[in-house]
């Protein structure tokens, strides 16, 4: 049976690039591990990769109950509106936390470096920053290309209007 009714599925180019990518870093990951082997001795780095593992499940344990205890807050709150007793920001610090643990916990050079970056507090803020950034940068693309208009600021809060400022798509100012 053939599938021709349905429309064909637009890629993105960087997205049939992520499987060589993986290959390309799990041979470099492999090549480090070697490299350091004959530097200071294979006993070495396997007890290297056994204490990364079980830092990285200890550091994936606590940043999990985090999570878990930040999500608790946060649903028992109305949308937008700011949880009481909860510092900005610790979703996100226990997410990237969770995922530096994730990454200690795979065996490779490259994969531990990353993970300590999204451990430690100053680049995890860093981080943070940056994901928040790509993913208001791709939202509100999205709501242009589909028509609407970006709203930069706060928005309506228990129906008081909070100053905010309008940004029309540049496309549709030319029309």
């Amino acid at each position: 049976m053939s599938a021709s009714f349905l429309p064909p599925v637009r890629r993105r180019r960087w997205t049939s690039w992520i499987p060589v990518g993986l290959v390309v870093l799990l041979a470099l990951e492999v090549w480090l591990l070697v490299q350091l082997g004959h530097l200071v001795g294979g006993g070495w780095v396997f007890v290297l990769i056994v204490a990364e593992t079980f830092g990285g499940a200890l550091v994936l344990r606590r940043a999990g109950r985090r999570a878990v205890a930040a999500f608790r807050q946060t649903a028992s709150v109305p949308f937008g509106a700011p949880v009481p007793g909860q510092q900005p920001g610790v979703v996100g610090n226990a997410v990237l936390a969770g995922a530096g643990g994730v990454l200690l916990i795979l065996p490779g050079l490259i994969s531990d470096v990353v993970g300590l970056l999204c451990i430690l507090p100053p680049t995890r803020r860093l981080l943070r920053a940056l994901f928040v950034r790509l993913v208001r940068t791709r939202v509100e693309r999205a709501v242009r290309e589909a028509g609407g208009a970006v709203v930069v600021g706060d928005v309506v809060r228990d129906d008081d209007i909070v100053d905010g400022e309008v940004v029309e798509d540049p496309r549709e100012l030319g029309r």
